[in-house]
């Protein structure tokens, strides 16, 4: 059978990361490695890792470097041929390990992503949210729509290590920039149902806020917006921006309104762009008839 690592960086989490490890232990085929990367925490977080005292948990050191760096250090530490990953304030359901084991078999190399709920830590309410459903070449559809979610993804430690393991520069939505990278070279299979709970709450997660968001979605765009104009073409680059532009609208800071003015112009030039196009295909169309 293959070997499945789990990949957990955490910081600051002392009161998650014992329920997000009790998941993984409680699976119902058992986990053989637990790599738990630290990102400099100051709170309890280490005293609670160490007090549950299991040997297939190996615990890593980093100073503060994000959530990126902490899942590189953590996958180049594995052992395992797949890498599944978690973040410490979610969960696991506990048959999420034996679903992997029903796709993988040994020349398996794609990319599995799945399903989840999502819990309300204001108001307990939980939803089952559905991702988008794609399945095989997913590249184009990555380049339109943010997803997966790394604590679905299921991924071969080989595939990470030939796309030079996550971009540390993102500092959100990062599992949206590691699967478009992974979708270059590798098929996806959309799990349809959920194999985790991801916890929302109030506060600073160690990936998540609205101005990391804002600057996340802003780096991914930039660095593939001339590949969503070759696959999607400009009307859809033109979304992007807008929604970046609503956004710095929501966050109403200094930095976020000069933004805003940026993505104004680039939601405009993108509009010009399509109806050009547009004129230029219905004008070939029309010589050609």
């Amino acid at each position: 059978m293959k070997k499945i690592s789990v990949v957990v960086p955490t910081y600051n989490r002392q009161l998650t990361i014992e329920r997000c490890i009790n998941s993984i232990l409680n699976q119902t085929i058992p986990v053989e490695e637990i790599v738990i990367v630290d990102d400099g925490s100051n709170d309890n977080t280490l005293k609670i890792i160490k007090a549950i005292n299991c040997n297939k948990i190996k615990v890593i050191k980093q100073n503060h470097r994000g959530a990126q760096a902490a899942r590189n250090l953590g996958i180049l530490n594995s052992t395992g041929d797949y890498i599944a990953f978690l973040d410490s304030d979610d969960e696991w359901l506990p048959n999420c390990i034996e679903t992997y084991y029903k796709y993988i078999n040994d020349d398996f190399d794609k990319v599995l992503y799945a399903d989840c709920y999502i819990l309300n830590e204001t108001n307990k309410k939980k939803r089952r949210w559905r991702l988008p459903d794609a399945n095989g070449n997913v590249y184009k559809q990555l380049l339109m729509n943010p997803f997966p979610m790394f604590q679905g993804l299921l991924v071969s430690k080989k595939s990470l290590l030939q796309i030079g393991l996550l971009d540390e520069n993102v500092v959100a939505y990062q599992e949206w920039d590691t699967s478009i990278r992974l979708s270059m070279n590798n098929e996806f299979v959309h799990i349809k149902e959920p194999l985790f709970i991801y916890h929302l709450h109030a506060g600073t997660t160690i990936s998540k806020d609205n101005q990391k968001a804002l600057k996340g979605y802003r780096y991914i765009i930039n660095k593939f917006k001339h590949q969503i104009v070759k696959y999607a073409g400009y009307k859809k680059l033109e979304q992007h921006y807008d929604y970046l532009l609503h956004q710095c609208i929501a966050i109403k800071k200094g930095y976020s309104i000069f933004y805003g003015i940026e993505y104004f112009i680039k939601k405009y030039r993108c509009r010009v762009k399509c109806v050009i196009n547009e004129y230029l295909l219905k004008r070939y169309a029309n010589k050609k008839l």
